[in-house]
């Protein structure tokens, strides 16, 4: 009667991801899986990424017949993160399916961290999980080592990477792997949610990161890795040595940074030499009154050094842009479709702002909020009394894409970008006027 550790993201129930189709292991969830191993426990373990409900969870009880569940989310993972409806409602049934089946069940994540009372029947940890398991396992408070280098690594074998790989591979033409070399962040932006960590920031040595990257590229001969680290390598000197014990052999890799820790040319050229390919960047508001009413403590200056910096350096920029921050006027939203036009990020992502439990963003608007959850990712519903309407959102949302689609083409990136460019091009005017029309009758 082994322990069945279970992760509960189903991507088929999260429409979005479903389309992007970049699935990753859940990391959290196998890391866990390796911390209980190495004390000689007996895992089972359940990952249901492509499953459409949770009926294959069902027969993995009858069939490994655990003791003890633990329902852990992955807190790497950003749809994890987002706290989402769908994803709720599917733990929740495996709750209920694991204690019909007589087992004791204990949830983790940052959903059961800021809605406990979600989760009845079940042990729910709320925060950091590793040793709150581990002791539910052993059944009383228990010793283990600390500090990020004393974790194992994932138990990657135990979930189908096969296909992960195939998916990855069919819609984009390589596999990207994902790495976590830190938990935590200690920046202050209000609208940052951090149910797992809080501000704390721990990071793994440089050693072990570049042992971590090896063990990849040995054991599963990624294309490239993705580093899911809020924010990667914060601290210079970290990079400089990761980068001389990595560069012989290292891989190409993706990675989130702020603008200001790469405003200074020693550390873009830290990064590139290192493997990286690609930086996404929180740039949320192309206005600086708006970066300081989220506590960015960043400024457009910064953005535009650090794109350039990193472009300089042969490495792809992405940004994450907000709409619909309180205060956000339209002079702000021009700011940032400004921005955008002048910086030529590679990639984009929008969304509208999303309050989440523990922020200060989320406790300022609170009361004016029908519903607190996203059901799926980038559902981009304003959750609370903004300053222009739904639609106004979503054009400016469909504008920043059109133009961007214009802004970042080139021939290198294929057929499939160059056929949508006419429909870009149709639907730029609508958007436009529209956006325009619907500010002005605020």
């Amino acid at each position: 009667m082994p322990i069945l550790v279970a992760s509960p993201y189903h991507q088929p129930l999260d429409p979005m991801e479903a389309r992007a189709q970049k699935p990753y292991p859940p990391l959290g969830t196998l890391v866990t899986v390796s911390e209980l191993r190495a004390r000689g426990h007996d895992v089972a373990v359940y990952d249901p990424m492509f499953c459409r409900d949770v009926g294959t969870f069902a027969e993995a009880l009858r069939g490994w017949r655990p003791r003890q569940v633990a329902i852990v989310a992955d807190p790497h993972s950003v749809p994890v993160k987002m706290c989402l409806g769908s994803m709720r409602d599917a733990a929740r049934e495996m709750v209920a399916r694991a204690r019909e089946a007589g087992a004791e069940v204990l949830v983790a994540g940052p959903d059961p961290t800021d809605h406990p009372e979600a989760y009845a029947g079940a042990t729910v940890v709320r925060g950091e999980h590793d040793q709150a398991v581990i002791d539910w396992v052993e059944g009383g408070a228990a010793s283990r080592a600390t500090g990020l280098d004393a974790l194992p690594f994932p138990a990657l074998d135990d979930v189908d990477l096969g296909e992960y790989r195939r998916r990855w591979r069919q819609k984009h033409g390589l596999w990207e792997l994902n790495l976590s070399t830190a938990r935590g962040c200690p920046y202050r932006c209000n609208w940052c949610a951090k149910p797992t960590w809080g501000r704390s920031y721990n990071v793994v040595s440089p050693a072990r990161a570049a042992e971590m990257v090896d063990w990849a590229r040995g054991r599963f001969a990624p294309d490239r890795l993705w580093f899911t680290d809020d924010i990667f390598a914060i601290r210079p000197a970290w990079l400089a040595e990761f980068r001389r014990l990595v560069e012989p052999r290292r891989v190409p890799f993706r990675c989130n940074t702020r603008a200001d820790l790469v405003r200074e040319g020693a550390y873009v050229h830290d990064l590139a030499e290192s493997g990286c390919v690609e930086v996404w960047m929180g740039a949320e508001s192309g206005s600086d009154r708006v970066l300081a009413a989220m506590d960015k403590d960043q400024t457009r200056d910064d953005i535009a050094t650090a794109t350039r910096r990193l472009h300089e350096a042969g490495i792809r920029v992405g940004f994450f842009l907000q709409l619909g921050y309180p205060g956000e006027s339209y002079a702000d939203v021009l700011q940032t479709l400004d921005m955008v036009r002048e910086l030529r990020p590679d990639e984009i992502g929008v969304s509208v702002s999303y309050p989440l439990p523990g922020t200060g963003f989320y406790d300022r608007v609170r009361a004016q909020m029908a519903r607190e959850n996203w059901q799926s990712a980038m559902d981009n519903e304003v959750l609370f009394e903004a300053a222009y309407p739904q639609a106004f959102y979503d054009s400016v949302r469909e504008l920043l894409r059109a133009e961007h689609a214009w802004l970042s083409w080139r021939p290198s990136l294929g057929a499939r970008r160059a056929a949508a460019l006419p429909y870009h091009a149709a639907r730029w005017p609508w958007h436009r006027g529209r956006v325009a029309a619907l500010a002005r009758a605020r």
